[in-house]
């Protein structure tokens, strides 16, 4: 059984801020799930949509096959805004 730990990551943008649903297969490495946006006024709506994304996702198919390992946090969202923006 493969157990993952969620490790939600916060960046501060001049319009908002933004999470990067993040998650550690452990002791094997960091995936990014999804990044949401937030901006004043969608706050608690979008966290509950964000939560219920990500398990739906993880339901779906293993983070690591959505997108693959990488050793630290940095360089799984490094590689999840390459691949995905």
């Amino acid at each position: 059984m493969d157990l993952y730990r969620h490790v939600p990551v916060w960046a501060r943008t001049p319009g908002g801020v933004v999470l990067y649903q993040c998650l550690e297969l452990l002791g094997q490495g960091f995936t990014v799930q999804s990044k949401d946006y937030f901006h004043a006024g969608s706050i608690p709506a979008g966290i509950a949509h964000s939560q219920q994304q990500l398990v739906e996702l993880l339901q779906e198919q293993a983070p690591e096959d959505r997108s693959p390992l990488h050793p630290t946090l940095q360089q799984a969202i490094a590689a999840f805004e390459r691949d995905w923006s």
